[in-house]
């Protein structure tokens, strides 16, 4: 006995696996449909770069953890499938340029960035360190925050500032790792070494020792000669202003905010800023970082 056209389709979607719809659903709204939309929008070298962000270890496990959610959503296994489904839309969320950079947006609006001839003069610039790095023989390189080293230099040659101080010590390893680092790994001898080389005088560079921001202000406080009745500037990364004029203030230390070294971006937008991104998430986790740092008051 024959079945019936209907009886025919039945017995073969029985026989597809479960999975295969969820996949196709989400590989359209989250690869496909993007990526038509870039090559239309933005042309082929948006499109080959939003192709390079999507086969990333990230895009690929938030994608792959969708998949698997609505798989799961579909074969009746609720709690499961929505803890995957819920929990990777957050991460594309919180990892995502559009995101991250109006977070840092906001963070940063209150320093604003300002050209060097047009800040008024400073008897002494205080730059906290990390801003540099050692390179493989020994020379002294800019690092992820170099631009607090490098602003600051450009206020010295633009007669902005008449003495330039660099902080940073290196950690002191104790215990059984404990190590004695040479001159060269500190910060502040790093910053030295570099403002020399642009030909800023030995007699206008000082250096204040300090291994966080907190032991430099600590520092710096010793130094009212710097600070007291003089136009101090403290110089760092804008991301670290807030939490660095908290310690100076909790320190009694007179300073005015020099920011450096912006994170937000300000290009426009892009479809790409929609794609997760691990950098991204390293940028939130600088300001998570922050945040707590200033919560518990170090």
């Amino acid at each position: 006995m024959m079945r019936s056209q209907s009886e025919s389709d039945v017995a073969f979607s029985e026989l597809k696996p479960s999975w295969i719809k969820p996949v196709v659903w989400i590989g359209f709204c989250t690869v496909l449909l993007p990526l038509t939309t870039t090559a239309m929008l933005s042309g082929k070298s948006s499109t080959e770069k939003m192709l390079t962000g999507m086969v990333q270890p990230l895009f690929v496990a938030i994608v792959a953890a969708m998949a698997i959610g609505a798989t799961l959503l579909r074969r009746g296994e609720r709690p499961m499938g929505w803890l995957l489904l819920i929990g990777a839309c957050i991460l594309w969320f919180i990892s995502s340029g559009m995101v991250v950079n109006r977070v840092f947006l906001y963070w940063e609006s209150r320093f604003v960035s300002v050209e060097p001839s047009a800040v008024e003069p400073f008897d002494y610039v205080v730059v906290l360190g990390g801003g540099t790095g050692i390179a493989p023989d020994g020379r002294a390189q800019f690092a992820g925050a170099g631009d607090r080293v490098g602003y600051a230099a450009q206020l010295f040659l633009a007669g902005k500032a008449k003495n330039l101080v660099t902080t940073g010590d290196t950690l002191v390893l104790t215990g059984i790792l404990a190590r004695k680092f040479e001159a060269k790994y500190d910060p502040s001898e790093q910053t030295r070494q570099i403002w020399k080389e642009l030909g800023i005088p030995e007699d206008a560079i000082f250096e204040l020792p300090g291994q966080n921001t907190w032991s430099e202000m600590a520092a710096l406080k010793e130094h009212p000669e710097w600070w007291k009745g003089k136009r101090c500037g403290l110089l760092t990364s804008a991301f670290h202003m807030p939490r660095a004029l908290k310690l100076a203030e909790r320190a009694g230390v007179q300073v005015s905010p020099i920011g450096a070294d912006y994170r937000a971006g300000k290009g426009h937008f892009m479809i790409s800023d929609l794609v997760p991104d691990i950098g991204h998430l390293e940028r939130l986790q600088i300001l998570i970082k922050e945040w707590i740092g200033m919560t518990v008051g170090r």
